[in-house]
C-alpha cells in the first residue's frame, strides 16, 4: 500500500458497468523536489477507486484539487505511439483520504 498527496491533472471520469459497479478514474500528478536547482518532473499516477466511494469522488475532485489517497502501487506496460515500452503508475482500489481544495478557493489568510 502507498499514500501520496497531489494535484488531480484532470477532470475525473466515472465509468458504470452492466453487475453495477462503479469506477472513478483521475491522474495524479505529485511533485518531487528540485535537485541541485534542476526542474524535476512530476511523478504521474493513474488513481482507480471503486464502489461507493467513485461516486463521492466524481462529485468532490476537480482539476486543479489537491488530494491524498491511499492504494495499491502498480503499474501496466504498454506500448506507446511511436512503438516504444513504456510504463504507467497507478494506484488501484485506491481511498480517498482528503479531498482538500482547489488551489483557487484556498481561503484568504486572516487578518491580524
Amino acid at each position: 500500500m502507498v499514500t501520496v498527496c497531489g494535484y488531480v491533472a484532470a477532470k475525473p471520469t466515472i465509468r458504470h458497468f452492466e453487475r453495477g459497479t462503479v469506477l472513478c478514474s483521475f491522474p495524479l500528478y505529485v511533485s518531487r523536489r528540485k535537485t541541485e536547482g534542476e526542474e524535476v518532473p512530476p511523478l504521474k499516477f493513474q488513481v482507480e477507486i471503486w464502489g461507493n466511494q467513485a461516486e463521492t469522488a466524481m462529485n468532490l475532485l476537480d482539476k486543479g484539487a489537491r488530494t491524498t489517497v491511499t492504494g495499491r502501487l502498480d503499474e501496466d506496460h504498454y506500448t506507446d505511439k511511436e512503438g516504444q515500452p513504456a510504463t504507467a503508475l497507478k494506484i488501484r482500489f485506491a481511498e480517498v483520504l482528503d479531498y482538500g481544495v482547489k488551489p483557487a478557493e484556498e481561503p484568504a489568510p486572516a487578518s491580524p
